[in-house]
Protein backbone atom coordinates (compact mmCIF):
# COMPACT_ATOMS: atom_id res chain seq x y z
CA UNK A 1 0.00 0.00 0.00
CA UNK A 2 1.21 3.03 -0.97
CA UNK A 3 2.17 5.47 2.35
CA UNK A 4 -0.83 7.84 3.15
CA UNK A 5 -1.23 10.64 5.73
CA UNK A 6 -4.79 11.06 6.62
CA UNK A 7 -5.89 14.02 8.94
CA UNK A 8 -9.29 13.37 10.98
CA UNK A 9 -10.60 16.44 12.21
CA UNK A 10 -12.65 15.54 15.40
CA UNK A 11 -11.75 13.83 18.53
CA UNK A 12 -15.12 12.27 19.14
CA UNK A 13 -16.40 8.27 18.56
CA UNK A 14 -16.68 9.10 14.86
CA UNK A 15 -13.26 10.12 14.42
CA UNK A 16 -11.69 8.01 16.90
CA UNK A 17 -13.36 4.85 15.34
CA UNK A 18 -12.13 6.24 11.61
CA UNK A 19 -8.67 6.34 12.83
CA UNK A 20 -9.10 2.66 14.29
CA UNK A 21 -10.91 0.99 11.30
CA UNK A 22 -7.90 3.16 8.97
CA UNK A 23 -5.19 1.74 11.20
CA UNK A 24 -6.93 -1.94 11.21
CA UNK A 25 -6.38 -1.51 6.61
CA UNK A 26 -2.74 -0.66 7.08
CA UNK A 27 -2.65 3.23 6.98
CA UNK A 28 -0.44 3.92 10.00
CA UNK A 29 0.01 8.03 9.32
CA UNK A 30 -2.80 9.20 10.87
CA UNK A 31 -3.31 12.45 12.63
CA UNK A 32 -6.88 13.38 14.97
CA UNK A 33 -7.19 16.64 15.47
CA UNK A 34 -9.37 18.07 18.69
CA UNK A 35 -10.50 21.16 19.48
CA UNK A 36 -11.02 20.60 22.84
CA UNK A 37 -10.53 17.16 24.60
CA UNK A 38 -12.06 14.35 23.59
CA UNK A 39 -15.31 13.51 23.74
CA UNK A 40 -16.24 16.91 24.61
CA UNK A 41 -18.74 17.75 21.81
CA UNK A 42 -21.68 15.11 21.53
CA UNK A 43 -20.14 11.90 22.06
CA UNK A 44 -19.11 12.76 26.31
CA UNK A 45 -23.30 13.81 26.96
CA UNK A 46 -24.99 11.35 25.36
CA UNK A 47 -26.60 8.85 27.43
CA UNK A 48 -24.86 5.28 26.11
CA UNK A 49 -28.00 3.53 24.40
CA UNK A 50 -27.14 1.65 21.41
CA UNK A 51 -29.85 0.15 18.90
CA UNK A 52 -31.24 -1.23 15.34
CA UNK A 53 -34.37 -0.65 16.09
CA UNK A 54 -35.08 2.18 13.59
CA UNK A 55 -37.81 2.84 11.09
CA UNK A 56 -35.54 3.17 8.07
CA UNK A 57 -33.80 0.12 6.19
CA UNK A 58 -30.51 2.23 6.09
CA UNK A 59 -30.72 2.69 9.61
CA UNK A 60 -31.32 -0.53 10.57
CA UNK A 61 -28.88 -2.26 8.35
CA UNK A 62 -26.04 -0.19 9.48
CA UNK A 63 -26.97 -0.40 12.66
CA UNK A 64 -27.19 -3.90 12.96
CA UNK A 65 -23.39 -3.94 11.97
CA UNK A 66 -22.38 -1.47 14.31
CA UNK A 67 -23.79 -3.50 16.73
CA UNK A 68 -22.08 -6.42 15.41
CA UNK A 69 -18.45 -4.48 15.52
CA UNK A 70 -19.38 -3.68 19.16
CA UNK A 71 -19.47 -7.09 20.44
CA UNK A 72 -16.63 -7.70 18.34
CA UNK A 73 -14.54 -5.28 19.50
CA UNK A 74 -15.63 -5.78 23.19
CA UNK A 75 -13.87 -9.53 22.60
CA UNK A 76 -10.74 -7.92 20.95
CA UNK A 77 -7.88 -6.13 22.29
CA UNK A 78 -10.57 -2.43 22.70
CA UNK A 79 -12.08 -4.85 25.23
CA UNK A 80 -8.80 -5.40 27.12
CA UNK A 81 -8.77 -1.59 27.53
CA UNK A 82 -12.10 -0.64 28.65
CA UNK A 83 -14.46 -0.88 26.02
CA UNK A 84 -17.70 -2.56 26.85
CA UNK A 85 -20.88 -3.88 25.35
CA UNK A 86 -23.83 -4.85 27.80
CA UNK A 87 -26.27 -6.45 25.68
CA UNK A 88 -29.72 -5.83 28.26
CA UNK A 89 -31.96 -4.88 24.99
CA UNK A 90 -34.13 -2.43 24.61
CA UNK A 91 -37.91 -1.73 25.68
CA UNK A 92 -40.89 0.27 23.89
CA UNK A 93 -43.86 0.39 25.68
CA UNK A 94 -47.41 1.18 24.33
CA UNK A 95 -50.05 2.33 26.07
CA UNK A 96 -52.22 3.01 22.58
CA UNK A 97 -53.38 0.46 20.93
CA UNK A 98 -52.34 2.47 17.32
CA UNK A 99 -48.78 2.34 18.78
CA UNK A 100 -48.78 -1.12 19.05
CA UNK A 101 -49.81 -1.81 15.65
CA UNK A 102 -47.30 0.22 14.65
CA UNK A 103 -44.65 -1.70 16.73
CA UNK A 104 -45.89 -4.81 14.89
CA UNK A 105 -45.11 -3.03 11.76
CA UNK A 106 -42.33 -1.92 12.78
CA UNK A 107 -41.39 -5.69 13.85
CA UNK A 108 -42.04 -7.26 10.41
CA UNK A 109 -39.25 -4.39 8.75
CA UNK A 110 -36.49 -5.76 11.63
CA UNK A 111 -37.23 -9.24 11.08
CA UNK A 112 -36.88 -8.65 7.39
CA UNK A 113 -33.47 -7.39 7.38
CA UNK A 114 -32.04 -9.53 9.96
CA UNK A 115 -32.92 -7.44 13.45
CA UNK A 116 -34.93 -9.72 15.61
CA UNK A 117 -37.64 -7.37 17.57
CA UNK A 118 -40.34 -8.80 18.29
CA UNK A 119 -43.96 -7.64 20.40
CA UNK A 120 -43.93 -8.86 23.83
CA UNK A 121 -47.01 -9.12 26.50
CA UNK A 122 -46.90 -6.88 29.57
CA UNK A 123 -46.36 -10.31 31.71
CA UNK A 124 -43.08 -10.87 29.78
CA UNK A 125 -42.13 -7.67 30.42
CA UNK A 126 -42.77 -7.71 33.85
CA UNK A 127 -40.22 -10.59 34.01
CA UNK A 128 -37.67 -8.14 31.79
CA UNK A 129 -38.19 -5.38 33.92
CA UNK A 130 -39.25 -6.40 37.39
CA UNK A 131 -39.18 -3.03 38.73
CA UNK A 132 -42.15 -1.54 35.78
CA UNK A 133 -45.59 -1.14 37.25
CA UNK A 134 -47.82 -2.44 34.29
CA UNK A 135 -50.68 -0.44 34.71
CA UNK A 136 -52.00 0.79 31.16
CA UNK A 137 -49.17 -0.77 29.51
CA UNK A 138 -50.65 -3.16 26.84
CA UNK A 139 -47.54 -4.42 25.38
CA UNK A 140 -43.98 -3.16 24.09
CA UNK A 141 -41.86 -3.85 21.34
CA UNK A 142 -38.24 -5.81 22.50
CA UNK A 143 -35.53 -5.47 20.59
CA UNK A 144 -32.69 -7.88 22.07
CA UNK A 145 -29.73 -6.80 19.93
CA UNK A 146 -29.75 -3.52 22.04
CA UNK A 147 -27.42 -2.46 24.88
CA UNK A 148 -25.34 -0.28 26.51
CA UNK A 149 -21.62 1.26 26.37
CA UNK A 150 -19.71 3.78 28.28
CA UNK A 151 -18.92 6.20 26.08
CA UNK A 152 -16.04 7.70 28.69
CA UNK A 153 -14.62 4.08 29.05
CA UNK A 154 -14.93 4.14 24.93
CA UNK A 155 -13.19 7.04 24.55
CA UNK A 156 -10.31 6.00 26.91
CA UNK A 157 -9.77 2.59 25.03
CA UNK A 158 -9.49 3.97 21.57
CA UNK A 159 -7.56 6.91 22.41
CA UNK A 160 -5.16 4.12 24.59
CA UNK A 161 -5.18 1.78 21.60
CA UNK A 162 -4.28 4.34 19.56
CA UNK A 163 -1.81 6.20 21.50
CA UNK A 164 0.06 3.11 21.75
CA UNK A 165 -0.18 2.07 17.47
CA UNK A 166 1.50 5.92 17.11
CA UNK A 167 -1.74 8.06 16.02
CA UNK A 168 -0.96 11.65 16.85
CA UNK A 169 -4.16 12.70 18.55
CA UNK A 170 -3.54 16.65 19.30
CA UNK A 171 -6.20 17.87 21.91
CA UNK A 172 -6.62 21.58 22.07
CA UNK A 173 -6.04 21.76 18.43
CA UNK A 174 -8.52 23.87 16.64
CA UNK A 175 -8.73 23.29 12.76
CA UNK A 176 -10.10 26.31 11.36
CA UNK A 177 -10.24 25.69 7.54
CA UNK A 178 -9.57 22.63 4.85
CA UNK A 179 -6.85 24.18 2.29
CA UNK A 180 -7.09 22.96 -1.15
CA UNK A 181 -5.53 23.45 -4.56
CA UNK A 182 -7.73 22.48 -7.89
CA UNK A 183 -9.92 19.17 -6.98
CA UNK A 184 -8.07 17.84 -4.28
CA UNK A 185 -7.83 19.29 -0.74
CA UNK A 186 -4.10 18.93 0.33
CA UNK A 187 -4.01 20.02 4.63
CA UNK A 188 -5.99 21.83 6.90
CA UNK A 189 -4.97 25.18 8.48
CA UNK A 190 -4.72 25.36 12.59
CA UNK A 191 -4.10 28.20 14.73
CA UNK A 192 -0.60 29.43 13.21
CA UNK A 193 0.07 26.50 11.32
CA UNK A 194 -0.24 24.28 7.90
CA UNK A 195 -0.38 20.58 8.58
CA UNK A 196 -0.11 18.96 5.32
CA UNK A 197 -2.49 15.54 4.19
CA UNK A 198 -3.44 12.98 1.25
CA UNK A 199 -6.88 12.84 2.49
CA UNK A 200 -8.69 15.08 5.17
CA UNK A 201 -12.05 13.45 6.96
CA UNK A 202 -14.02 15.93 8.57
CA UNK A 203 -15.96 14.40 11.42
CA UNK A 204 -15.97 17.37 13.57
CA UNK A 205 -19.66 17.54 14.57
CA UNK A 206 -21.66 20.82 14.18
CA UNK A 207 -18.37 22.33 13.55
CA UNK A 208 -18.04 20.85 9.68
CA UNK A 209 -19.90 24.11 8.97
CA UNK A 210 -17.93 26.72 9.26
CA UNK A 211 -14.58 24.21 8.35
CA UNK A 212 -15.71 23.47 5.65
CA UNK A 213 -17.72 26.63 4.36
CA UNK A 214 -14.38 28.34 2.52
CA UNK A 215 -14.58 25.53 0.11
CA UNK A 216 -17.85 26.58 -0.56
CA UNK A 217 -19.35 23.31 1.18
CA UNK A 218 -22.44 23.31 2.78
CA UNK A 219 -23.62 20.92 5.06
CA UNK A 220 -27.51 21.12 6.11
CA UNK A 221 -27.28 20.38 9.55
CA UNK A 222 -29.00 21.89 12.90
CA UNK A 223 -28.04 22.14 16.42
CA UNK A 224 -31.34 20.87 18.50
CA UNK A 225 -30.93 21.04 22.11
CA UNK A 226 -31.36 18.08 24.36
CA UNK A 227 -30.99 17.17 28.37
CA UNK A 228 -30.38 14.43 29.99
CA UNK A 229 -29.71 13.81 34.21
CA UNK A 230 -28.64 11.04 35.56
CA UNK A 231 -29.09 10.25 39.57
CA UNK A 232 -26.85 8.91 42.33
CA UNK A 233 -25.66 5.59 42.61
CA UNK A 234 -28.33 2.45 43.18
CA UNK A 235 -27.92 -1.39 43.18
CA UNK A 236 -29.07 -2.83 39.54
CA UNK A 237 -32.74 -3.29 38.81
CA UNK A 238 -32.76 -2.06 35.12
CA UNK A 239 -30.81 -4.05 32.82
CA UNK A 240 -32.90 -3.21 29.26
CA UNK A 241 -33.25 1.06 28.00
CA UNK A 242 -37.32 1.69 28.31
CA UNK A 243 -38.75 4.33 26.47
CA UNK A 244 -42.20 5.54 26.96
CA UNK A 245 -43.07 5.68 22.96
CA UNK A 246 -46.63 7.26 24.22
CA UNK A 247 -45.65 10.40 25.57
CA UNK A 248 -45.01 13.32 24.07
CA UNK A 249 -40.94 13.81 24.09
CA UNK A 250 -41.05 9.78 24.40
CA UNK A 251 -39.00 9.94 28.05
CA UNK A 252 -36.74 7.34 28.71
CA UNK A 253 -34.22 5.62 31.34
CA UNK A 254 -31.12 3.50 31.31
CA UNK A 255 -29.27 2.23 34.18
CA UNK A 256 -25.25 2.75 33.89
CA UNK A 257 -22.47 0.26 34.74
CA UNK A 258 -22.14 2.14 37.99
CA UNK A 259 -25.81 1.89 38.99
CA UNK A 260 -26.74 5.58 38.31
CA UNK A 261 -29.78 6.37 35.98
CA UNK A 262 -29.52 8.12 33.00
CA UNK A 263 -33.36 9.96 32.10
CA UNK A 264 -33.55 11.94 29.18
CA UNK A 265 -36.71 13.42 26.83
CA UNK A 266 -37.06 15.68 24.39
CA UNK A 267 -38.69 19.20 25.52
CA UNK A 268 -39.31 22.26 23.21
CA UNK A 269 -36.62 24.25 22.29
CA UNK A 270 -35.18 26.83 19.53
CA UNK A 271 -32.49 24.80 17.50
CA UNK A 272 -28.88 26.51 18.00
CA UNK A 273 -29.85 27.70 21.51
CA UNK A 274 -26.74 27.97 23.86
CA UNK A 275 -25.72 24.75 25.63
CA UNK A 276 -25.68 26.95 28.38
CA UNK A 277 -29.16 28.21 29.06
CA UNK A 278 -30.30 25.65 31.32
CA UNK A 279 -33.74 24.47 31.68
CA UNK A 280 -34.62 24.15 35.41
CA UNK A 281 -38.26 22.55 34.69
CA UNK A 282 -36.20 19.62 33.02
CA UNK A 283 -35.85 17.57 35.54
CA UNK A 284 -39.64 17.29 36.81
CA UNK A 285 -40.47 17.04 32.93
CA UNK A 286 -38.24 14.19 32.19
CA UNK A 287 -38.60 12.37 35.38
CA UNK A 288 -42.27 12.65 36.27
CA UNK A 289 -43.88 10.68 33.33
CA UNK A 290 -41.75 7.99 34.17
CA UNK A 291 -43.18 7.42 37.62
CA UNK A 292 -46.10 6.23 36.38
CA UNK A 293 -44.34 3.30 35.03
CA UNK A 294 -41.54 3.73 38.07
CA UNK A 295 -43.25 5.04 41.40
CA UNK A 296 -39.72 4.59 43.18
CA UNK A 297 -37.88 6.87 41.12
CA UNK A 298 -40.15 9.72 43.10
CA UNK A 299 -37.62 9.27 45.74
CA UNK A 300 -33.99 9.57 43.64
CA UNK A 301 -31.96 11.98 44.32
CA UNK A 302 -30.27 13.96 40.58
CA UNK A 303 -26.74 14.11 40.92
CA UNK A 304 -26.12 16.21 37.00
CA UNK A 305 -27.93 17.56 34.94
CA UNK A 306 -26.89 18.60 31.42
CA UNK A 307 -27.63 19.85 27.81
CA UNK A 308 -25.61 18.33 24.22
CA UNK A 309 -26.89 18.95 20.95
CA UNK A 310 -28.38 16.62 18.35
CA UNK A 311 -26.54 17.52 15.23
CA UNK A 312 -29.70 16.82 12.92
CA UNK A 313 -30.28 16.35 9.18
CA UNK A 314 -33.25 17.32 7.30
CA UNK A 315 -34.02 13.71 7.02
CA UNK A 316 -32.02 12.85 10.37
CA UNK A 317 -29.80 10.38 8.71
CA UNK A 318 -26.43 10.91 8.93
CA UNK A 319 -23.71 12.63 5.84
CA UNK A 320 -21.30 10.03 5.35
CA UNK A 321 -18.56 9.76 2.17
CA UNK A 322 -16.82 11.52 -0.24
CA UNK A 323 -17.61 15.46 -1.36
CA UNK A 324 -18.29 16.40 -4.83
CA UNK A 325 -15.58 18.15 -6.33
CA UNK A 326 -12.80 16.92 -3.96
CA UNK A 327 -11.45 13.63 -4.83
CA UNK A 328 -9.86 12.85 -1.32
CA UNK A 329 -12.15 15.13 1.16
CA UNK A 330 -14.34 12.84 3.40
CA UNK A 331 -17.47 13.33 5.84
CA UNK A 332 -18.70 12.12 8.86
CA UNK A 333 -21.01 14.28 10.49
CA UNK A 334 -24.94 15.00 11.07
CA UNK A 335 -25.74 12.16 13.28
CA UNK A 336 -29.05 13.41 14.34
CA UNK A 337 -28.37 12.09 18.03
CA UNK A 338 -26.85 8.41 16.81
CA UNK A 339 -23.45 9.67 16.30
CA UNK A 340 -21.91 7.05 19.49
CA UNK A 341 -24.16 4.07 18.70
CA UNK A 342 -22.98 4.37 15.00
CA UNK A 343 -19.32 4.76 15.68
CA UNK A 344 -18.16 1.05 15.04
CA UNK A 345 -19.69 1.48 11.88
CA UNK A 346 -18.77 4.63 11.00
CA UNK A 347 -15.24 4.00 11.13
CA UNK A 348 -15.68 0.52 8.96
CA UNK A 349 -17.60 2.82 6.19
CA UNK A 350 -15.48 5.51 6.07
CA UNK A 351 -11.79 3.32 5.79
CA UNK A 352 -13.29 1.41 3.07
CA UNK A 353 -14.36 4.31 1.31
CA UNK A 354 -11.06 5.57 1.78
CA UNK A 355 -9.22 2.35 1.05
CA UNK A 356 -11.23 0.60 -1.51
CA UNK A 357 -12.91 3.35 -2.90
CA UNK A 358 -16.31 2.62 -1.86
CA UNK A 359 -18.37 1.10 1.59
CA UNK A 360 -18.93 -2.76 1.43
CA UNK A 361 -22.06 -1.91 3.37
CA UNK A 362 -24.28 -0.04 0.22
CA UNK A 363 -26.91 1.10 2.21
CA UNK A 364 -24.13 3.94 2.89
CA UNK A 365 -23.58 4.91 -0.62
CA UNK A 366 -27.22 6.86 -0.13
CA UNK A 367 -26.50 8.93 2.56
CA UNK A 368 -23.47 11.02 1.04
CA UNK A 369 -24.00 14.84 1.00
CA UNK A 370 -25.22 15.08 -2.51
CA UNK A 371 -28.51 13.56 -1.46
CA UNK A 372 -30.09 16.34 -0.83
CA UNK A 373 -28.80 18.17 -3.95
CA UNK A 374 -31.02 15.54 -5.52
CA UNK A 375 -33.98 16.17 -3.02
CA UNK A 376 -33.07 12.11 -2.07
CA UNK A 377 -34.04 12.51 1.62
CA UNK A 378 -34.72 8.95 4.09
CA UNK A 379 -37.12 9.27 6.79
CA UNK A 380 -36.73 8.29 9.99
CA UNK A 381 -39.36 8.80 12.53
CA UNK A 382 -37.45 7.04 15.97
CA UNK A 383 -34.54 9.21 17.01
CA UNK A 384 -34.74 9.17 20.52
CA UNK A 385 -32.57 7.43 22.76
Amino acid sequence: MVKTKVIIVGGGISGLFIAYSLLKKGIKDIFVLEKGYLGSGSTGRCASGIRASFTSKEHIILMRRSIELWIKYSRSELGKYGLYYDQGGYVWIATRDETLRMFEELVKLHNSLGVPTRIIDVDELKQKVPSIKVKDIIGAMFDPMAGKSSPFDTIHALYNYLRNANVRVLLHTKVKRVISKGSRVIGVETDGKFIKADIVVVAAGSDSRDILKRLNVNIPITNLPRHALITEAYKHILKPLVIDWDTPGAPYIIQTKDGGFYIGREIEEEPETSLYSQRIDFMAKAVKPLTRFFPWLKNVRVLRYWMGYYITTPDHHPIYGPVTNYENLFLATGFSGHGYMMGPITGEIIAEWIVYGRPLTPEAERLTLDRFRRGELIKEIAIVG
